[in-house]
């Protein structure tokens, strides 16, 4: 006997694999990586403090365009992850370059494959 997928199997499979896509980013010589679509709870609240009430989701559509005010947040929310806790926006908008150059920073965008996401977790 044959079994079927369980309900819903294809779009938390689709959300498995769109929580492990990496953001590499470098600036100022420095490389780090941010999962911008899987940022915990605790971050996110944090996003809306200094940003007066504005989720993350404001700043971040996942296309392949992104502002200067949203790169600035997820540089932010990257070294935050890296082990700067308890950095502030404001120092990160303190050091950004003014203006900024296309030479200054370099972003790609890794999606993770269907072969990368375990099915069954």
């Amino acid at each position: 006997m044959a079994t079927a997928p369980r309900p819903g199997a294809a779009k938390r499979q689709a959300a498995k694999q769109q929580a492990q896509s990496v953001l590499r980013m470098t600036f100022e010589g420095r490389t780090l990586n941010f999962c911008p679509d899987n940022i915990p709870f605790s971050e996110q609240v944090v996003v809306r403090k200094a940003c007066g009430g504005l989720p993350f989701a404001a700043f971040w559509g996942g296309g392949p365009t992104i502002g200067e005010d949203s790169l600035q947040l997820v540089w932010w929310l990257a070294r935050r992850a890296a082990g700067e806790h308890n950095l502030q926006l404001a120092t990160v908008l303190e050091e950004w370059p003014n203006p900024l150059r296309p030479e200054d920073f370099n972003i790609e965008f890794d999606e993770a494959s269907e072969a990368d996401v375990d099915p069954e977790s």
